[in-house]
Order: structure tokens, then C-alpha cells, then sequence
């Protein structure tokens, strides 16, 4: 099941049904171009499917102001978004997970974690919750 897919500024890789691992490279800078990119990486690992991921944006340098409101507003009106978990341990990733988390917010729930094992447990569950609401 395992699939990833690469650009200039990180991987994308789907590990299970429902679950998407994103990683942005050291020192990748986000502009408007690269979070187009990245959501198309998504959803053509999805297959346009429901999913909660887990983003790793520890190495990242910069992401524009433009990105982060394409990502926030396309997820949403996309809708196949269950949930996001950041994994932030940088300053720089979490002044940029504080964004997300209170100018950008999303619709979906969107949480900061320090390590990859809790971001993607909690990941988890977000997306057993949905798969409990949508099959009631």
C-alpha cells in the first residue's frame, strides 16, 4: 500500500487507507507554486478519498502567506481533509503551525505535536471518528 511521491521541496508518501505521512526537505520555502503542487500530490495518492495527515514541517524555512491560505481554503473546499497534525519541532515550524492553528484555521481539526508517534496516533483516531460518523 505504501506509496510516496517527491518534489523539490519534500515527499509525500500514503502509508495505510486513510493516512498520508507529508515531510517538507531542510530548508524548503513555501511559495503559492509548491502548495499548489502539494495538494496535488495528495490527491493523487488519495485518489480524492477522505484522509487525515500528518505533516512534518520541522525542516521548513519559509511558506508564503498566499500558501498557507490555499492550503487552509483548499482543504476545505475540497473537503476530503478529516484532519492535519503538525509536527513542529523548530521555531520556525511553529510560528508557521500557530498560523494554521489560529489565522489560517481550517475547518477540519488541525493540531501541533513534538514527534511523529503522537501526531500520527491522534492522526489516527481523528480518522476512526470520521469512519465511525460516516458509517452511522
Amino acid at each position: 500500500m505504501k506509496r510516496t511521491v517527491r518534489s523539490d521541496i519534500g515527499e509525500v508518501t500514503i502509508r495505510e487507507t486513510g493516512l498520508v505521512y507529508a515531510k517538507a526537505f531542510p530548508g524548503a520555502e513555501i511559495s503559492l507554486k509548491e502548495a499548489k503542487e502539494y495538494h496535488s500530490m495528495v490527491e493523487y495518492l488519495t485518489g480524492g478519498e477522505p484522509h487525515v495527515t500528518v505533516i512534518d514541517i520541522s525542516g521548513l524555512k519559509y511558506i508564503s502567506k498566499e500558501s498557507r491560505e490555499f492550503l487552509s481554503q483548499n482543504s476545505n473546499d475540497w473537503g476530503k481533509t478529516v484532519a492535519v497534525a503538525l509536527i513542529v519541532n523548530s521555531f520556525t515550524a511553529r510560528m508557521v503551525a500557530n498560523f494554521f492553528l489560529t489565522v489560517n484555521k481550517p475547518d477540519y481539526p488541525i493540531k501541533a505535536f513534538d514527534d511523529t508517534l503522537s501526531a500520527q496516533q491522534w492522526a489516527k483516531n481523528e480518522y476512526y471518528k470520521f469512519s465511525i460518523r460516516v458509517a452511522s
